[in-house]
């Protein structure tokens, strides 16, 4: 297949954006893809910092200057069957190129009110550049009132995942040794849940065929 170019996108930082673009690369590769990760925050490019730590994971980022970056994430394309994009934080220009580049933007949300917030600015974001957008219920905490009334926002817009990922210290650990949550801890519920939601985006692009 012509590979497909996923961006995520949030307003917030610490909304788990980076913790989702490179653990759905690492669960879409387990599913048998090739898939390359672009980290086009240069002031704190998070997401090259995490998979360079091991031998598992180092190949699959590329840093992607903002000035340089359809250029660049074509070339990039030729080599995978999805390019995920790590954005930066507060909606600078990269984000927004990334968002213009995407074939799917990506938006997590953790149940808090600042994410919230955070969410409907990134989705305008997503609409404006004219690019389709999932949204995903991220760092979920079993019935707090505050999942609760992320989960009706996500219900109510109506362009959700169904895929809800708990919040967990595996993720924070995972990071810390470089390897995607399927790797440092395997069949745990993180892990399943993120693959279930890496199949959730093949299959979103599945039904567009």
């Amino acid at each position: 297949m012509t590979a497909k170019t996923i961006a995520l996108l949030q307003q917030k930082g610490g909304s788990g954006k980076t913790t989702t673009a490179v653990n759905l690369s690492g669960a879409l590769k387990e599913l048998g893809y090739k898939v390359i990760i672009a980290d086009m925050d240069k002031d704190k490019p998070d997401a090259w910092s995490w998979v360079i730590k091991s031998d598992t994971m180092n190949d699959m980022a590329q840093q992607v200057d903002e000035k340089q970056a359809r250029e660049q994430i074509a070339e990039l394309k030729k080599r995978c069957d999805f390019l995920v994009i790590d954005t930066p934080p507060n909606f600078q220009t990269a984000a927004l190129k990334a968002a213009l580049l995407a074939d799917l933007v990506i938006i997590p949300a953790a149940p808090s009110g600042m994410d919230l917030s955070g969410l409907l600015e990134a989705k305008d974001l997503a609409i404006t550049a004219g690019r389709p957008y999932r949204l995903l219920a991220n760092r979920i905490i079993k019935n707090t009132a505050m999942t609760r009334s992320l989960l009706n926002v996500l219900y109510e817009d109506g362009y959700a995942f169904d895929t809800a990922v708990p919040q967990s210290v595996k993720f924070v650990e995972a990071e810390a040794a470089g390897l995607y949550i399927g790797d440092y801890a395997k069949e745990s519920d993180p892990h399943i849940q993120t693959r279930k939601f890496a199949r959730e985006v093949v299959a979103y692009f599945e039904a567009l065929k």
